[in-house]
């Protein structure tokens, strides 16, 4: 038995290159009305053509690979780890233009797993930190080895959650044992709001 999770769709993809051209087609609208000037519109384009690259070489590929793809079966887990963005965007375009699945870089044999730690820990991104309800929570899994060694994911939730829960199940009948003691798993796989339930942890926490 295997379980994919997080797994790459090139209809998401689709998707939002669509949204994509759309911000575009509206904003050429919009300038070549209220510009009338040749220079002015050679301007805007040559602007609108560095954010399109922007987007397409960080945003795009971000949004994509914004979760970790992993794959468990009975005797390994494996994941996607990406050191750099740009790492990204050259898996993403291998795989819409030459239909090659990223390859997982991360190994690890479960029965050289200790235990799994779960946490989470508070975060802001910028700038909506300053706009209403500006931040998060971020779902920490710590793999600890017996060799000592740890390897940390922040990703490993995916929107999938049931395929979520039938990797995390693998692992479990595997004899991979999780440390959880503010009960995060069992509110991810009972989809509930995770959110939600951290803040009713610090409500408790605070309290005590």
């Amino acid at each position: 038995m295997k379980v994919t999770v997080g797994k790459i769709k090139k209809r998401k993809i689709i998707l939002l290159n669509f949204v994509i051209l759309l911000f575009v087609v509206w904003w050429l609208g919009v300038f070549f009305i209220m510009y009338k000037h040749f220079y002015e519109r050679i301007m805007f384009f040559g602007v609108l053509i560095i954010i399109l690259l922007l987007i397409y070489s960080f945003v795009l590929p971000g949004i994509v690979f914004a979760n970790t793809m992993w794959e468990v079966d009975q005797k390994y887990l494996r994941y996607i780890y990406f050191d750099k963005n740009l790492d990204k965007a050259r898996y993403l375009y291998s795989f819409l233009f030459k239909n090659k699945y990223p390859r997982y870089q991360i190994n690890l044999k479960l029965s050289q797993i200790d235990f799994v730690q779960i946490s989470y820990y508070r975060y802001s991104f910028y700038p909506s930190k300053y706009l209403v309800d500006g931040s998060g929570y971020k779902i920490v899994f710590k793999f600890n080895m017996l060799d000592g060694s740890q390897y940390i994911i922040e990703n490993f939730v995916s929107h999938d959650r049931e395929s979520f829960k039938q990797g995390i199940e693998l692992m479990k009948k595997q004899g991979v044992r999780f440390v959880d003691p503010y009960h995060l798993l069992k509110a991810l796989c009972s989809n509930k709001d995770i959110n939600l339930h951290i803040a009713l942890v610090e409500k408790e926490k605070n309290h005590d």
